[in-house]
């Protein structure tokens, strides 16, 4: 059978339409294909300045550390540092820091340090855990993860027999028998609960070296650990003080009420664990990328930032975080200080803090 022209031109029309429904497909693949790696490119780059805006919020927040203790030789809640800080603002993007002083908690690495227990670290730990109406001997628990040996403490036992049960204790039935890196840590002490540990948090800190406890900005609830049989509201008299005028020596806190009522021996045992100063300050910096499309992108960092003497570099365990040297002189003789980030943590939502 014979086509005819009309035919003909039919097909030649079919296929041309057929290609041509190819050619869009194939191309708006291409197109969608091309937005899509664009989007990716952009989200990239969005992320990488981020980032960017971290590292400079952690820049920024060691500067003000740094301005403060030139003015200074106390740290307490008038100070620069305890302020609130506005949004610092860089191009599209904003960053925002939160700085709170770690020497205001109870570190639970002073329960052992300088290869010893701290028998009055202990004592304050124990009394703390009763103040908020946990088992007391939850502070062994956590003294007997952090020392060397293996033996229950001030009890002979071994280790392996009492915390051996524990579903996270792997190795040989061990405990780490290290410091801890993070309060995080502690639901994996007997004891300690997800609900304990919420209690607790925000009267404890992790900082790898000794740090005593700052009578400037401690809380009424840890103040009153510091001596038996005294309640938080009993502190309040001297946290409105406080609050007036910062301490300069911790030999003022004996002359005022409830602490003057302790004797000379009592307030001996606790001269190495207080100070009007903080060695430890911690930093939630928060960076927010642009908001022109839906939701700001936000990325999140927690920075560890000590402020030592020179002399105690040595003690502490920096564990592979970045550090960023830098003594600060105030060219009126005071001792130089030694700011330095010794641990940090990227999250991609906001953590407690």
């Amino acid at each position: 059978m014979t086509m005819t022209a009309d035919s003909q031109r039919g097909m030649a029309l079919l296929t041309i339409l057929l290609l041509v429904v190819s050619i869009t497909v194939v191309a708006g693949a291409m197109l969608a294909s091309q937005k899509i790696v664009i989007r990716r490119s952009g989200l990239l780059f969005n992320q990488d300045q981020l980032l960017q805006d971290l590292e400079a919020g952690k820049q920024l927040a060691i500067t003000i550390i740094r301005a403060d203790d030139k003015l200074n030789d106390n740290d307490s809640v008038q100070d620069i540092w305890a302020q609130p800080l506005p949004p610092y603002t860089l191009g599209s993007h904003s960053i925002t820091i939160e700085l709170r002083d770690e020497a205001s908690r109870f570190n639970i690495n002073n329960l052992y340090h300088d290869n010893a227990v701290d028998s009055d670290a202990l004592e304050v730990f124990e009394r703390l855990l009763t103040q908020l109406n946990l088992e007391p001997e939850i502070a062994i628990a956590v003294l007997d993860w952090q020392d060397p040996d293996n033996e229950i403490y001030n009890d002979g036992g071994d280790e392996s027999v009492l915390y051996g049960q524990q579903t996270n204790i792997r190795a040989n039935k061990l405990l780490p028998n290290q410091s801890l890196v993070s309060i995080d840590q502690l639901q994996e002490v007997r004891g300690v609960s997800a609900d304990t540990l919420a209690i607790l948090r925000p009267y404890i800190t992790a900082v790898p070296y000794f740090v005593p406890i700052n009578i400037n900005t401690a809380s009424p609830v840890l103040l009153a650990a510091l001596m038996e049989e005294t309640t938080p509201q009993q502190m309040q008299t001297f946290t409105d003080l406080r609050t007036q005028q910062a301490l300069a020596s911790v030999d003022d806190l004996w002359q005022l009420p409830p602490f003057i009522s302790m004797g000379a021996e009592e307030r001996q045992g606790f001269e190495s664990l207080l100070a009007v100063d903080s060695q430890a300050f911690r930093a939630l910096i928060t960076a927010t990328g642009n908001s022109n499309v839906g939701a700001a992108p936000q990325r999140f960092a927690t920075v560890l930032i000590s402020k030592t003497k020179s002399g105690n570099d040595d003690d502490m365990n920096n564990n592979g975080a970045n550090n960023n040297d830098a003594s600060n002189t105030s060219g009126n003789n005071r001792e130089a200080k030694i700011v330095t980030i010794i641990a940090q943590r990227l999250w991609a939502f906001r953590p407690i803090f």
